[in-house]
């Protein structure tokens, strides 16, 4: 990931953010997912999405419209 990026999006849960990030690439906005995993628990942790900062307000608009995030995230 490079620097300056964004926080636009998070999960508990893997999958989530693979789907947002499909979703964002389709739309032709780049992003990244940086994975925080638990050392002792693997299947513990959380995916955090980012995207350069001249794109989140784009992507957060499609997050939106796709109804992943609510209205005021």
């Amino acid at each position: 990931m490079k620097e300056g990026w964004v926080k636009i999006y998070s999960s508990v849960e893997e999958f989530k953010a693979k789907i947002v990030e499909d979703i964002l690439k389709q739309n032709g906005i780049e992003s990244h997912i940086l994975e925080k995993r638990d050392s002792a628990i693997p299947s513990l942790g959380e995916s955090t999405l980012y995207t350069p900062p001249e794109k989140a307000e784009a992507a957060l608009a499609i997050l939106k419209k796709e109804q992943l995030i609510e209205e005021d995230e």
